[in-house]
């Protein structure tokens, strides 16, 4: 019956982790420490697990879509590798509540910053985001090995930072930042996730049961993302991010 629950809970972890780039390790890491009594750095390293595989199958559905900036991709994903790698040695000193405390703060500055800029954005669908021809690649490469070791850190997969970054700074169309980004996450949570695998903080049947769930609705995620306009996408994005902050924030105080 648990299986089940996790197939259930990867199926919306899926659909929500491709149609905001985020890989869902948001929704993951507070439910497996407050829903199921996990340890902080086991729901890390189990959520990067599930981050994986979400990624893995977004990143299928945008390249069929056509909205990839494969160049960016591949510059950014690399530089997240000893970011995410270095985070997971890191993560073994979050405990507590310095742990929650981290978290909730991130998450807070974070869904300021994505609500208040959303409105600025225009109201393109996906069916018109167009790939970007040239962009500052080196200011990217900067901002995305911050970004692995901060994912690496948190378990989050890195996407609710490079989503706002390459929309706002890097000015791509949200719906191209976000195919993007979820192809980031897929190349950042695999060196991760073998980083947490060696230091035994992976649950294995639930990051699997999880992640089976998220690989067949991050395909839903795909489809829904080309119906829905760049500002609903952020906004939907920021509560969400804003509502966990405050949970992991009355946790540690």
């Amino acid at each position: 019956m648990e299986l089940l629950s996790f197939l259930i809970l990867g199926i919306f972890v899926g659909i929500l982790g491709s149609l905001l780039g985020i890989g869902g390790g948001v929704v993951i890491v507070p439910l497996l420490v407050f829903t199921w009594g996990y340890e902080p750095q086991v729901a890390i390293g189990t959520s990067v697990l599930v981050v994986l595989l979400n990624s893995i199958s977004g990143t299928l559905g945008y390249m069929r879509k056509k909205q990839v900036c494969v160049d960016a991709a591949i510059k950014f994903a690399i530089a997240t590798v000893p970011g995410a790698f270095f985070g997971s040695y890191a993560a073994e000193f979050l405990q507590g509540r310095l742990f929650y405390g981290v978290f909730g703060l991130f998450f807070l500055a974070v869904a300021y910053n994505m609500f208040t800029k959303a409105s600025k954005k225009d109201g393109t669908s996906g069916t018109n985001a167009r790939v970007p021809e040239h962009y500052n690649w080196q200011l990217g490469v900067l901002c995305s090995v911050f970004v692995g070791f901060l994912a690496s850190i948190l378990g989050i997969g890195g996407g609710i930072v490079h989503v706002p970054f390459m929309a706002y700074i890097l000015q791509f169309p949200v719906h191209v930042a976000i195919a993007t980004s979820t192809c980031i996450l897929a190349v950042s949570s695999l060196s991760g996730m073998l980083s947490h695998a060696f230091l035994g903080h992976i649950v294995w049947t639930t990051g699997l049961g999880i992640g089976v769930g998220a690989f067949i609705g991050a395909q839903m995620g795909v489809q829904i993302a080309q119906k829905l306009k760049s500002s609903y996408l952020l906004k939907f994005s920021s509560i969400l991010v804003c509502l966990t902050g405050i949970k992991f924030l009355m946790s540690a105080f």
